[in-house]
C-alpha cells in the first residue's frame, strides 16, 4: 500500500530535500521498491526517483512524494509539463483526473471549483491522492471511501505538511493538526489555504489492514492509537491460548509486537524478544518473488536458541497471506532452535478473497486460508495448532474504537457495526 507525503512552505528557505528525504524513510513501511519526488521545476513540473535529485536542488515552495512496492507505477502516478498526481492505490481514470485539474488550472479557478470537479468522480471509488501544480499550488484529498487515512501537520504558520501516517509529521518535528475526513480535501498556495468536503461514501469505511499490518505502531487513525488497537486485539486472541501448554509469547515478525504484548499480559505469559532482525526494513507479506520474500523473512529472522530451545513456544503474527513468514518460521523453530512445542496465534480472520479495491494485490490462488483447512494448514506449517482471532473480535474492538473497517478480504463488507 503505497505512502503519500507532500509538503508546502510558506516561506522561502526551508531544506525541502531534507524534509522528503527523511518523510520517504518514515513511510518505508508502506513501500521500499520507489520514492518518487515530483516538484515544480524550470517553469513546469517534474517527477523524479528521489535519489535521482541533487540534495542541493532547491525545491521552491514545495513537493508532492510516494513510497511504492512496485517498480510498476501504472495508475498511481500521473504528471506532464503542468501538474502532477500521485494516488495511493492504482485508478485507471487517472489521467482524466489530472485532466480535469488542469482545465481549473487554466481557468484560474483551482481553488474555487476542485470540489465540484472531485464530486463528479465520486461513483468511481477516486483513491487518496497529492498533486501539485506548475505554479507549486497542491491539492491533498482523502477518498470519499475513507479506505486509507490521510492526516495535516504543520511546523508553526511556515510550513503544511500531509501524510499517509501521522508519525512522519511528528518525525519531521511538526504538529499533527487534523485528520482529513472520507471526501475532504485542502486547496493550498502561497496566498490561501482552504479546505473543502465532498459527499462521503454512504459506506465509508478504513481499511482493516491499515489498522492490523499497514500503519506504523506510533502513528494514529482519525485519532485512533495504533499501538493499543493491536494490544487490544491481542488480549481477544488470548482467549483461545491454553496458557497450561504455554512457556513464552513471541511476536513475528515487528508488526506483530504489540498483538503479543496483548497475548503475553492477559495470559499472565512471559513476552520475548527471541528474534533478532537485521537493521534493514522489508515488508515480506508485500514481497512478490518468491526469493525476495524469502530473504526478506531471514533478515529479520535471527533467533535467540537460549531463549527457545525445549520450550513451549506461542508465536503471534498479525496475518497470514502465503504463509511463507511462518513457514520459514516453523522450520527454523524446529530444526535450528529445537522448540518442545509451537502454537500460532494469528491476530486478524481468515484472509478469503481478493481485495476488491486492489489496495493489496493478491491473487486468491496465492491466499493459504482461502485453498487450506485448518488441519491441512497446521500440517503444512509443521505446527501443534494454529490459532486465529475470529471476526466477532475483530467486530467486538472496532466498535469499541468507535471505528468502521473494511473486511471484505475476510468476507464481510464493513467491521464495527451491529450485525
Amino acid at each position: 500500500m503505497p505512502g503519500l507525503l507532500s509538503v508546502f512552505s510558506f516561506e522561502p528557505g526551508w531544506p525541502l530535500y531534507v524534509y522528503a528525504k527523511y518523510g520517504l524513510l518514515t513511510l518505508q513501511n508502506r513501500g521500499e521498491e520507489k520514492k518518487i519526488l515530483c516538484m515544480n521545476a524550470n517553469s513546469g513540473v517534474e517527477c523524479r526517483d528521489l535519489y535521482e535529485w541533487s540534495s542541493t536542488k532547491n525545491i521552491s515552495n514545495g513537493f508532492i512524494a510516494g513510497v511504492f512496492n512496485s517498480v510498476d507505477l501504472d495508475g498511481y502516478i500521473y504528471w506532464n509539463d503542468k501538474l502532477a498526481v500521485i494516488t495511493d492505490r492504482r485508478f485507471k481514470e487517472i489521467s482524466e483526473l489530472a485532466d480535469s485539474i488542469e482545465k481549473l488550472i487554466s481557468e484560474d479557478a483551482l481553488w474555487r471549483s476542485i470540489e465540484k470537479v472531485l464530486s463528479d468522480f465520486n461513483g468511481k471509488e477516486i483513491p487518496s491522492f497529492i498533486a501539485i501544480t506548475k505554479n507549486g499550488d497542491e491539492v491533498i484529498y482523502r477518498s470519499p471511501l475513507g479506505l486509507t487515512p490521510l492526516s495535516i501537520g504543520g511546523y508553526g504558520f511556515d510550513l503544511l505538511i500531509a501524510s499517509s501516517e501521522s508519525s512522519t509529521i511528528e518525525v519531521l518535528d511538526a504538529d499533527v493538526r487534523r485528520y482529513l475526513k472520507p471526501g475532504e480535501g485542502v486547496v493550498v498556495s502561497r496566498n490561501y489555504l482552504r479546505f473543502f468536503q465532498v459527499e462521503r461514501s454512504r459506506i465509508w469505511k478504513i481499511c482493516a489492514f491499515e489498522l492490523l499490518y499497514t500503519s506504523r505502531h506510533d502513528s494514529l487513525i482519525d485519532g485512533i492509537g495504533v499501538y493499543e488497537f493491536r494490544k487490544t486485539l491481542g488480549a481477544r486472541l488470548s482467549r483461545q491460548l491454553q496458557s497450561e501448554n504455554i512457556d513464552i509469547v513471541l511476536g513475528v515478525p515487528e508488526t506483530a509486537i504489540p498483538y503479543a504484548i496483548g497475548l503475553a499480559q492477559a495470559s499472565s505469559k512471559p513476552f520475548e524478544q527471541a528474534f533478532i532482525p537485521t537493521p534493514v526494513r522489508s515488508r515480506s507479506m508485500l514481497k512478490n518473488n518468491p526469493l525476495e520474500r524469502l530473504i526478506a523473512i531471514h533478515l529479520k529472522l535471527n533467533p535467540v536458541k537460549s531463549v527457545l530451545e525445549g520450550k513451549r513456544v506461542a508465536v503471534v503474527d498479525d496475518s497470514m497471506v502465503t504463509g511463507a513468514t511462518l513457514k520459514s518460521v516453523s522450520q527454523i523453530l524446529r530444526n535450528r532452535v529445537g522448540v518442545r512445542e509451537l502454537h500460532l496465534f494469528i491476530a486478524s480472520p481468515k484472509i478469503i478473497k481478493e481485495c476488491p479495491y486492489r489496495i493489496f494485490e493478491f491473487n486468491k490462488d496465492c491466499l493459504i486460508s482461502a485453498n487450506l483447512d485448518d488441519e491441512l494448514l497446521r500440517k503444512y506449517l509443521e505446527v501443534d495448532s494454529v490459532n486465529w482471532l475470529d471476526l466477532e473480535s475483530l467486530n467486538d474492538v472496532a466498535r469499541m474504537y468507535n471505528c468502521k473497517l473494511c473486511g471484505s478480504c475476510f468476507g464481510r463488507e464493513v467491521l464495527g457495526v451491529d450485525q
